[in-house]
């Protein structure tokens, strides 16, 4: 079972990247979450965004802390879906925003860091 969604298309440049994303009914965290009204635990959602961001806009990221999170609707199988990443490395944060349809699932701010960063 696959554990990522299916990338249909991707823009990036150094800060941003806006992925369009198959959610497959297929996908391992659906399984058991819940019986019969399968919906994305919140946890994928976000471990989904650091991945995407170190893939698409190479953060250094490897540890985050959860600022912000929102989830306005729940990301059920079929979906497909907007993720939009938006990276300040002055800062050290990445905002992401899942929509579907051009409405918002989740939106959510990290705090990003390294091995050798002190703010740990």
């Amino acid at each position: 079972m696959p554990r990522l969604p299916r990338v249909l298309c991707a823009r990036a440049d150094a800060r941003a990247a806006e992925l369009d994303l198959a959610i497959n009914a297929d996908l391992f965290w659906f399984q058991g979450h819940f019986p019969g009204a399968a919906i994305l635990p919140g946890v994928v959602q976000i471990d989904w965004a650091l991945h995407f961001a170190r893939t698409y806009l190479d953060l250094p990221c490897t540890t985050a802390r959860q600022l912000q999170i929102k989830f306005k609707s729940p990301i059920r199988p079929g979906d497909t879906l907007a993720l939009r990443l938006r990276h300040d490395p002055t800062r050290a944060r990445l905002a992401f925003d899942y929509q579907r349809a051009g409405h918002g699932c989740t939106t959510g701010t990290l705090a990003c860091f390294t091995p050798r960063d002190d703010r740990i």
